[in-house]
């Protein structure tokens, strides 16, 4: 699929495929050697493990496993689900905005109807206050230059709520938002 293809050029990205929340494979872009029954065996697990996660966590958009030679990412796009195959060095953040982009070409995969879009008396704001503290702690962070994995570990550890789990879908929770808040106000050294 054209989709898949261009979202293999993103640097670092080996194979990509989608797949419906079900574990039914729709299209891959993987090099000959990857196996398609096996790819659909993946589709079917990451399916699986998935609905487990929703189940003890919520909701998920993005699932980032790293590995000494490789990064898989799985990331919901318009109620597909896409798996990357990556190096490690992967520009997450590229990646992800390049699926992102990516979402009216897979939209034609029509197996899997994306949600409806809001009117706009229904448009939704960009996220919740949790939501909105982490995007903030990663632009200080970020600006900082200090090492941005090391430093969202220790405000997650701190804090006791993991950062990467926290997407725009993400519920307020207002003990999580100041228990958030304080780790990070420390950590960072100014408040928040």
């Amino acid at each position: 699929m054209d989709a898949l293809t261009r979202l293999n050029a993103v640097p670092g990205v080996i194979g990509s495929m989608a797949c419906t929340a079900g574990g039914q494979l729709l299209a891959q872009a993987f090099p000959p050697t990857y196996d398609t029954a096996k790819l659909q065996d993946v589709a079917a697990s990451v399916a699986e493990r998935g609905a487990a996660l929703r189940t003890a966590v919520g909701s998920v958009r993005t699932i980032d496993l790293r590995y000494t030679n490789a990064r898989i990412v799985i990331r919901d796009v318009e109620g597909i689900r896409l798996l990357f195959l990556c190096t490690p060095t992967v520009n997450l953040q590229t990646l992800l905005m390049s699926a992102s982009g990516a979402a009216r070409f897979l939209e034609k995969l029509g197996s899997a109807p994306g949600p409806a879009a809001p009117g706009p008396a229904a448009a939704r704001p960009a996220g919740g206050q949790l939501f909105r503290l982490v995007q903030r702690i990663d632009e200080i962070i970020v600006r900082s230059g200090l090492d941005r994995f090391k430093l969202r570990g220790q405000i997650a550890f701190k804090a006791g709520v993991p950062l990467d789990l926290i997407d725009e879908d993400t519920p307020d929770d207002p003990a999580k938002l100041q228990k958030l808040k304080t780790a990070a106000s420390e950590l960072l050294g100014q408040p928040l």
